[in-house]
């Protein structure tokens, strides 16, 4: 018989996840421990049994969220095997652009980079999670040149910069409601840049991206759930 799981490796994901949601709704810098504590369904003294300190809470919060965003990332590439870089690629574009958890992701991640501008420690650690998200894209690059369906306008390590960067850019854009910044737009600009980039036969981009992307949406509906607020919101 397998032994149980620790109390702390229960408790501590438990905190941090609901530390996640109160950075989405308040912000970093209003995110207070009582916040955390009623998103948890735990006492103050419990997060600081654990965590000791606020700062250092927002600290494993944050790379809390970076790994569980890689997994996703990783995850993603993985499930479409190794052959198909193009369907790679779409997946990893789905995986960030998933628009289920958008918005609260997105202003996660816009709360951690504002954070990161003031923290010397936190800019060191996105600049890991940079290369991990660099990874499975260059991978998915790599595959579909071997298999002859990519001709890259650059190098592969240029294509990937870029594209991460695209990434940030559109989805800071639809985040922050820019005019004409569409979700559907914002998926369209990403996929015929990198196909223009990678050279990607433009009849294979619109059937399979079509495609790739109405199955996803669909799986994404089916497991869709309604939420309701958060009581732990008020100011």
């Amino acid at each position: 018989m397998s032994p149980r799981p620790s109390l702390a490796a229960q408790r501590k994901p438990q905190i941090l996840a609901a530390a996640s949601v109160v950075i989405s709704e308040r912000g970093f810098d209003r995110t207070r421990l009582a916040d955390v504590a009623c998103e948890a369904g735990v006492s103050v003294g419990t997060i600081q049994h654990y965590f000791h300190t606020r700062s250092r809470l927002l600290m494993e919060t944050f790379a809390y969220e970076a790994e569980l965003a890689v997994e996703r990332w990783l995850g993603a590439a993985d499930g479409e095997g190794e052959g198909d870089g193009w369907a790679q690629v779409l997946a990893l574009i789905d995986v960030v652009f998933n628009r289920r958890h958008f918005r609260e992701r997105w202003t996660r991640w816009l709360e951690f980079w504002a954070a990161a501008a003031r923290d010397p420690v936190l800019r060191r650690e996105l600049g890991e999670i940079w290369e991990h998200w660099r990874a499975p894209l260059r991978r998915a690059i790599e595959a579909g040149v071997a298999s002859g369906s990519f001709s890259p306008r650059m190098p592969i390590e240029d294509v990937v910069d870029r594209t991460i960067a695209i990434f940030d850019g559109l989805a800071l854009q639809h985040l922050l409601d820019a005019p004409g910044m569409t979700f559907e737009r914002l998926r369209e600009l990403l996929v015929a840049g990198l196909a223009d980039d990678l050279r990607v036969e433009r009849h294979a981009v619109s059937s399979r991206s079509a495609a790739a992307h109405a199955a996803r949406s669909t799986g994404s509906r089916s497991r869709s759930r309604s939420s309701a607020a958060s009581p732990c919101s008020s100011p």
